[in-house]
Formats: C-alpha cells, structure tokens, sequence
C-alpha cells in the first residue's frame, strides 16, 4: 500500500512541476513578444547582468 501512495505522490509532483514549466513558458513567450514590440527598448524591468 505505501507503493501506491509514493506512485501518487510522485504523479503528483510530476504534474505540479509541469504546471509550473507551462506557466513558465507562458511568462517567457508574453515577455518576448513584449521585448519585440519595444524593439529591444528598455522596458523599465531589471536585467541583473547590468548591475
């Protein structure tokens, strides 16, 4: 029986992380098109490689 709630709990994580790695792609793909649009403009966020 605990095999079964680790085959769970690890689906679970699974699924979480991949949740997680669509949002993040969401969030890259809204950022470039913003950084296309401005045509490479500052954009008034931070780049720590500036700093």
């Amino acid at each position: 029986m605990e095999n079964i709630r680790l085959s769970r709990a690890t689906y679970q994580l699974i699924e979480r992380a991949i949740t997680a790695l669509e949002r993040i792609g969401r969030e890259l793909e809204r950022y470039n098109d913003r950084h296309e649009r401005t045509g490479g403009e500052d954009t008034g966020e931070t780049n720590p490689s500036e700093s």
